[in-house]
């Protein structure tokens, strides 16, 4: 496979799981009943300065990093999965945060490490080397979508609470929606 074809694979996977990640967060926000200008003016009170505007197109394209799909949730009143629970109440940065919460996900599979979790995503067409996998899980760094992949090759129990089984299944199988 050309180098060409080979980044336009990469560029259509890498959407696919965006649009995955819009999907989740939408879907959350409209369940809550919250508007982008409501989810700016609570933001705003909890520190984190972001327009509607740039909240929709952050939301639209889908490519916002796990810190924003944290304080999103948090900011309209969402329901957390349990594991998310303890990592929110000991507080720190939204980065330690998201960290802990990743870390608490994948706790549950003690066996799996991290090139092992970097092999599983290869299986659904993502390509993260190990070394960055872990800098971005330790750093708290991660986007939403690399947590929702993560989250599909490792059965997390929070990705149903976002997504729907089927439309997950159709982007880890299909690699594009």
């Amino acid at each position: 496979m050309s180098a060409k074809m080979q980044g336009e694979e990469t560029q259509a996977v890498d959407l696919a799981w965006a649009n995955l990640a819009s999907r989740a967060l939408r879907a959350a926000l409209i369940q809550k009943g919250v508007s982008y200008a409501d989810l700016s003016r609570t933001l705003s009170k909890s520190g984190v300065q972001e327009s509607a505007r740039s909240i929709e197109g952050k939301v639209h394209r889908g490519t916002f990093k796990f810190t924003f799909f944290l304080q999103t949730l948090s900011a309209a009143g969402s329901a957390l999965p349990g594991t998310w629970l303890y990592p929110r109440q000991v507080g720190g940065s939204w980065e330690a945060r998201a960290r802990e919460a990743f870390k608490a996900d994948l706790s549950a599979q003690p066996w799996l490490n991290i090139d092992m979790l970097s092999r599983r995503l290869e299986e659904v067409g993502v390509h993260v080397e190990p070394e960055l996998l872990e800098s971005q899980i330790e750093d708290g760094t991660f986007s939403a979508a690399l947590y929702f992949q993560c989250a599909t090759v490792c059965r997390f129990d929070a990705l149903w609470l976002y997504l729907d089984i089927a439309a997950v299944n159709e982007v880890a199988l299909n690699r594009r929606l």
